[in-house]
């Protein structure tokens, strides 16, 4: 297989743009090839033992989150802790909000804001 050469210096932002986005594409299909190789062969090794492979997925999907994914079980929301002037809200998790930090910044305390 002959690779390709780019002259990388030499090309357009567009360019740079639109080979970047070919790569990303070209790299999405193979690991989508691979993952549906994957699924193939466990399915057919599943088949072999008399497992159906729905039991051995769990229920699981292509679709299904990531390991790690930030969403919880049961998808709900931590309650606010903090409400800023204008009503807004914040939970004391993740970045501080832009009203808060203003707020500091103006030398106002966090607790003043605490529901």
């Amino acid at each position: 297989m002959e690779k390709a050469k780019f002259d990388l210096e030499n090309m357009s932002v567009q360019d740079l743009t639109a080979l970047r986005d070919a790569a990303e594409a070209k790299r999405l299909e193979k690991l989508d090839g691979a993952r549906d190789a994957i699924l193939a062969e466990a399915k057919e090794k599943l088949a072999q033992l008399g497992l159906p492979f729905e039991a051995a997925w769990s229920g699981r999907s292509a679709e299904a989150p990531a390991r790690g994914s930030k969403k919880t079980s049961s998808g709900s929301q931590v309650a606010a802790k903090y409400r800023g002037p204008n009503g807004e809200e914040w939970s004391g998790r993740g970045r501080l909000p832009k009203w808060l930090h203003a707020m500091e910044a103006e030398g106002r305390k966090r607790d003043e804001f605490r529901i």
